[in-house]
Parts: C-alpha cells; structure tokens; sequence
C-alpha cells in the first residue's frame, strides 16, 4: 500500500519559484509516496502586496495535481500578518489563534491520511497543534529552513510552536548553528542540510553569458545591495547578473537586473558563472547560513568559487568571506574568487532523496548528526 506525505508550507508547488520544499515533494514522489503540498498563509490580503501565490487565486480552495503532486492552496478572506504591530499585537496573536482552527476539511483529510506530516518554519509552524490533533497517527517532522528571528516572523508563531511541541516527534534543522534555538523544546534534534538537484545540473544547458568573466546571485533573501554597487565600481570588465533580487536602485553599465525565473531557466546562469554570490545582510542568527544556504550549496557542486560574508563562509572550500558593509574587504573577496586559482573540485552534497530518507527515518544515518535526545 502507498505511503503517503503532507508538506505543509507557506509556498506553493506550483510557483516557478523552488525552494527545499518543492524538491522534497518531487523526491516523496519519485520514492512512490501520495505527495500532496498544501499552502497556507494567503488570503485576500496577499493580492494587494504582491504574493509569488496572486496568480492562482482562481485555483485556491480545490485540490490539483500538477506533476504527480496534489496541491492545495487555502484561501482564507484574511489572515494574521505582521512581525508584532505594536498596541494591536494582542489582536494579531487572537487572530493567529483563531485562524490555524477555521475549517479546512482538505487539510485535515490530507493530515488524517499522512502517514509522515512535514511542517515548514514560517506561517506553517502555526499548524503543528492541529494537524497533531486530526493526525494522531502520523510522525510529525517540524523542518526549520529558517529561524523565525531571521525572516522576522510573527512572534506568536514561536509561542504556538513551543506550546504545541510536544506533538512533533522530530525537530529537523538545515543548520548546525540553528539547534541551540530548540534547546528547551526537549524533542529530538537532528542535522539534515538541503539536498541538490543533481539532475537539473547534469543536463545539458546553453551558455547565457558573453566571453569575459560573469557573476550570479540568485534570490532576496537579507540581501545587501552594497555588495553590488561596489563590485560594479570595481571591477567594470566584469559583467554581473542578479536574478530574482530586489531593485538594486542603481545602474551600472556592466550589471543586468533580470527579475524572478522558474529554475530551470537559472540553471544555465550558474553552471557558466564564473562566480557565484551569497550577499546576505548581517542579521539576527544569520551565521547558520553557512549550512543552510542552498545557493551556496549549489555553487559548492558545481566548483563555483563563491563570495559571501564572512559568517556564511565558514570553513567550506571555495567561499572567500568579507566583512559586510566594509568596500574594501568585498573587493579583496570579489578579486580572490575571479583569480582563475580559486577554481577547486566540486563538493559533493546530499541529494533529495538522500534528504527524505534522513527525513522518515533520522536515526538510521550515523550524518544525521543528533544534537539532542528528547528529554
């Protein structure tokens, strides 16, 4: 008989914009697990602030599967938003009680029938109580791709989650630096980094880039705009290529802003790089990037030297760390990552189905790395 997985998540299957999530859904799939993808977290509300989910509203509330995965994107007509919003903080948390208890008989049939729950980080970690209630069954993985400090969650969302801990059977975290967070949960900690797809990389892709040498970074998340406008300056025969970032709010003539692109239209952007960046901000907690950033992990599997701040580099070969918001110190890591001597062997990492398997069963991998014991 099929085994079958619920990931719950702020993001949505079908966006062309992948994260760890997406990727693990496809390898449940490709195990031969009923992989079904439920989004939470969009509302009326996300149509009037630009929400990567705004072009399947008129999909929302109804199961569709889309490449062997059921999806479900829930909309409800609002939903709690917001880091803490002072004197209306106290509403905001009501709201949040109330919200992850309005009806949704697909998420509690998908949660009932699930013989393994992956809860993300996010607005999803709202859900553990829930799901552990109509799932008294299933194992409940909690799978913290960030710190909730570090994408400025909404702080009654650790409450729910610490109130609600002890339904979650395995606490898994992207990142070394991130399991002292979970110390008091007293759950089981296990060390499980994202994966890459080595597919997507192993497949033939053209050269987007003129000759000369070309830099990537793809994604916003924390991302430092200084660490551009002075490369740009810098090095103006170098050509730099920002996909998915926020508006850089300058122009150069040797920078290309390209916008969001599903990733298999990235692919080929980073496969013929000659270096990759990872400019993060400095922020709460953010040293657990080091583990957890998946461009960084990417770059790392194709041998792409890699320049990011300091605290994300790590002792990981092929990253030349500077100091955030110091320009001499980004250009000296800029010039040691185009020195043709900072080319070195690609590192191999997990692949997703190396990930799902550390995922259904942590304690079977002696690189799972458990970081605590419940009490």
């Amino acid at each position: 008989m099929s085994r079958s997985v619920l990931i719950l998540s702020r993001h949505d299957y079908r966006t062309g914009w992948r994260v760890n999530m997406h990727f693990i859904a496809d390898a449940f799939r490709d195990a031969g697990w009923t992989s079904r993808f439920v989004s939470v977290g969009f509302s009326n509300l996300s149509l009037m602030v630009g929400d990567r989910r705004a072009d399947l509203n008129d999909r929302a509330n109804r199961w569709e599967t889309v490449d062997g995965i059921e999806t479900y994107l829930w909309k409800t007509t609002v939903h709690p938003f917001g880091r803490g919003l002072g004197p209306v903080e106290g509403i905001m948390n009501r709201m949040f009680d109330a919200w992850v208890n309005w009806p949704c008989k697909a998420l509690d049939d998908a949660a009932n029938a699930a013989d393994v729950i992956i809860v993300e980080s996010g607005l999803s970690a709202a859900f553990v109580g829930r799901v552990r209630r109509v799932a008294p069954k299933a194992a409940i993985v909690y799978l913290a791709s960030d710190l909730h400090e570090t994408v400025k969650a909404h702080p009654h969302i650790d409450r729910m989650l610490f109130r609600d801990r002890a339904g979650i059977d395995a606490i898994v975290v992207v990142a070394r630096a991130m399991a002292a967070h979970f110390a008091g949960f007293g759950r089981p900690i296990y060390f499980i980094p994202h994966g890459v797809d080595m597919t997507a990389f192993a497949a033939e892709a053209p050269n987007p880039y003129k000759p000369g040498q070309n830099v990537v970074t793809v994604g916003s998340m924390l991302f430092d705009r200084q660490v551009f406008t002075t490369a740009a300056e810098a090095f103006p025969d170098v050509r730099f290529h920002l996909i998915g970032t926020p508006p850089l709010g300058a122009t150069y003539p040797n920078l290309r802003e390209i916008g969001r692109l599903p990733f298999n239209e990235t692919v080929p952007y980073l496969k013929h790089a000659s270096v990759g960046v990872a400019p993060y901000r400095r922020d709460h907690e953010s040293g657990y990037l080091s583990d957890s950033s998946m461009k960084l992990m990417q770059y790392g599997h194709l041998g792409l030297p890699a320049v990011c701040p300091d605290f994300a580099a790590g002792g990981h070969r092929g990253r030349f760390g500077y100091e955030p918001g110091n320009p001499a110190s980004i250009v000296a890591a800029f010039r040691a990552a185009l020195d043709p001597a900072a080319a070195f062997e690609p590192v191999r990492p997990l692949t997703w189905p190396d990930v799902i398997q550390r995922l259904i069963d942590p304690t079977g991998f002696s690189d799972t790395a458990v970081l605590k014991t419940a009490a």
